[in-house]
This record gives C-alpha cells, structure tokens and sequence, in this order.
C-alpha cells in the first residue's frame, strides 16, 4: 500500500533557480528545444541538460524526439497547476531591463496556463463562465462537474461550449498567480482557449506564453461581459 505523497521529490527538482525558470518557461503546453531553455535560464548547453535530466528524474517533464531535435514539455496539467500555485506564494523576480518588464506585463495581463488561458484576461473569462452558470464559482483544488442538463444561452452559443467527454475534469480551480485568485482549468478552460484562439480572439506572443486579446477578440468579450451582466441582475 501506498503512503503519503513525497513532496520533497518535485520541491528539491524546482530548488534551483534555473530549474525554476525552465519549468516556468515550459507552462502554456509549450514545447521547447534544450538550446532555447539553456537561453532563459542563463546557463550553459551542458548546464541546461542536467537541469533537465534532474525534472525528467521527478517526472515533471517530458521530451519528445523529433529527428535530431529534442523537445522538452511539462508532463501533465497537474504539473503546471502546482507550478502556477507555486509562483502565487513566489517573492518576484527584481525586473532588469525593459524587455522582461513587458514580458512581466504581458504575462499578468493574459498568458497560457498548460492549455487554458491564465492572467487578467483568463480571470474575466472566468467570470464569464460562473455568471452563465457553466460552471460554479471556483475553489483551489477543486474539480467541479459540469451542469446537468448542459446550460444553453447567448454565452455558451458563442463560445461554442460542449458537453464533457473522457475522464478529465470538467473544471477546476487553478490559482493565479498574478489574480491571486482561481480560474478555470479543466476541459472547459481548454474550450475556451480552442475557441478563441480558432476565432482569432487572441494571438499567441513569440517572446513568451502571453497572450494578446486582438481588437475582434476584445470588442467579442466586452459583448459578452454585456450580456453576463445581464444575466446577473435578472
């Protein structure tokens, strides 16, 4: 029989800094060469594959061989929402220069969170979702089941919203760091980033997981807030 889980394994593989700044890198479902995270952790090729070979060992990363090329990703959702959670009770990174200020902003303003939409802009959306009673309000940890029978309405029409399918959680609250509070996770928050993203709501920044919430994609949400707004004070 199993006993308790053995939080020292991933707590000593994210114990250094550079480990800590390629596992951040990888959130957003990215997928990145070791030459490109030796780049954002500062550290040396030979340096950047130790590193790697040490978040393999606690099972936080993945990689996948493409012909010569070797591409590092987070192992799971569950990875990227202790990550996430991790950086809510981080102190923050001193800001250096005027290249990571705007990625700094950039990323508290609307970023990828595995393979939902995380930041001010994943929080309104959130918002969205709670007030069209797609989903409950959320809690850190949570996993919360979708509505029986499956809400209809102007919100879930123009998102496009289906009912769950598979084993993966509806929802589920996955805690901002930069909101301090949790969005939303789950199949749903991967609905929503499909939808926008295939809407050209939002485009994807090269330089980071930002996200930037197009002209369409922000007169698109304004609409939508209009009408949550509407369900609330009906």
């Amino acid at each position: 029989m199993d006993g308790e889980p053995d939080v020292s394994v991933p707590a000593r593989a994210l114990g250094d800094s550079a480990r800590g700044l390629i596992a951040s890198a990888l959130l957003g479902n990215r997928q990145i060469p070791a030459g490109e995270l030796a780049r954002i952790a500062g550290v040396s090729p030979s340096t950047a594959s130790e590193h790697l070979h040490v978040l393999m060992g606690a099972g936080l990363i993945e990689v996948e061989n493409r012909g010569r090329n070797r591409f590092y990703r987070l192992a799971n959702e569950d990875v990227a929402r202790a990550i996430e959670a991790l950086q809510a009770v981080s102190p923050t990174r001193q800001v250096r220069s005027l290249r990571q200020s705007t990625i700094s902003a950039d990323l508290r303003s609307a970023r990828t969170c595995y393979d939902h939409l995380a930041g001010d802009l994943g929080l309104r959306f959130t918002d969205l979702l709670v007030a069209a009673g797609i989903t409950p309000t959320l809690t850190v940890g949570i996993v919360a089941n979708a509505p029986q029978p499956f809400p209809h309405g102007v919100i879930v029409e123009t998102l496009g919203l289906r009912a769950p399918e598979g084993r993966r959680p509806w929802t589920g609250g996955c805690l901002d760091w930069s909101g301090r509070r949790p969005h939303a996770g789950g199949q749903l928050g991967a609905q929503v980033l499909e939808v926008l993203e295939a809407n050209n709501w939002v485009a994807r920044m090269a330089t980071s997981r930002a996200v930037r919430l197009t002209p369409r994609g922000e007169e698109a949400t304004r609409s939508l807030e209009a009408d949550a707004s509407t369900i609330i004070h009906s």
